[in-house]
């Protein structure tokens, strides 16, 4: 009989090689892994907590400079936001107290006006405006959105109103406006108007134009002046030369009046008549 070996007789894996080769190399590739130095630094075993702090305390203070350079910007960015915030605040305020609460728009709206250019006198009362001694209009004011309505008889109508900054001029504009659109304007005129009176000026609440009624507080035109009346003619008799400059009169040589020249007619004498008739 032939002798087997060991080896021969020992059962095979699936490669053809025995099991017990294939153990011992499994166990020789793990003891060499256990053997090779780990990628990642062994924590000493007295660090603990306090070397991870200092590890921390050392990435903090390699990243400190990037937000130091980072925080000056933020707090520029954030101090002009707020100036400008407080900027446009006082100024919606500024706006809003000169517009409706600086001032009573229902008594200065009443009171004698004349139209603008012009002597002509236009008296407003509280509720209606009186053109002449038979025409007048009522009306209503709206001094929230700075608008007006009117009546006479069955005909209405309406329109915006605006005082100069001095309340001294008044502009009557005819026509349908909301409270958006009496605002924009108002915003737009009194930049403009402002403008002005920093530069001593008085800027008109309105320009001329069609439907537009300017009144003012003091007449601006100059009334008309009385025709003059003929002169009477000398009488008869009366000297009517003419003073020559000199203290004499135009006339005689003497200077004194150029006597009348009417004919006149010398009474006659009867005296003899009287005596023939005796």
């Amino acid at each position: 009989m032939e002798e087997q070996s060991p080896a021969a007789g020992a059962p095979t894996g699936s490669g053809g090689r025995p099991l017990a080769e294939g153990r011992f190399r499994s166990a020789a590739t793990t003891a060499a892994t256990a053997q090779k130095p780990s990628s990642r630094r062994a924590v000493p075993s007295g660090e603990g907590d306090a070397g991870r702090e200092v590890r921390k305390g050392r990435e903090g203070r390699s990243s400190a400079p990037s937000r130091k350079r980072r925080h000056p910007v933020r707090v520029a960015v954030v101090s002009v936001v707020i100036v400008v915030v407080l900027l446009v605040g006082a100024a919606a305020g500024g706006f809003a107290w000169l517009r409706w609460f600086s001032e009573d728009d229902a008594a200065d709206f009443a009171g004698t006006w004349y139209l603008a250019g012009t002597a002509t006198p236009i008296t407003i009362t509280e509720d209606r405006i009186q053109l002449t001694d038979d025409v007048s209009y009522r009306y209503a004011l709206n001094d929230q959105d700075k608008t007006f309505e009117l009546s006479f008889g069955n005909l209405k109508g309406g329109g915006r109103y605006r005082f100069s900054l001095d309340r001294n001029q008044l502009a009557l504009v005819d026509g349908d406006f909301s409270a958006a659109d009496t605002l924009g304007d108002d915003i737009a005129w009194t930049l403009r108007a402002l403008t002005e009176s920093a530069q001593g000026r008085v800027l008109a609440p309105e320009e001329a134009a069609r439907g537009v009624t300017l009144l003012s507080r003091t007449p601006t035109g100059t009334p008309s002046l009385p025709e003059a009346t003929d002169t009477p003619e000398a009488t008869a008799g009366e000297d009517a030369k003419a003073d020559t400059g000199d203290g004499s009169k135009s006339g005689n040589d003497d200077g004194g009046a150029e006597p009348d020249k009417a004919d006149a007619t010398p009474a006659p004498d009867t005296s003899d008549k009287a005596d023939d008739r005796a």
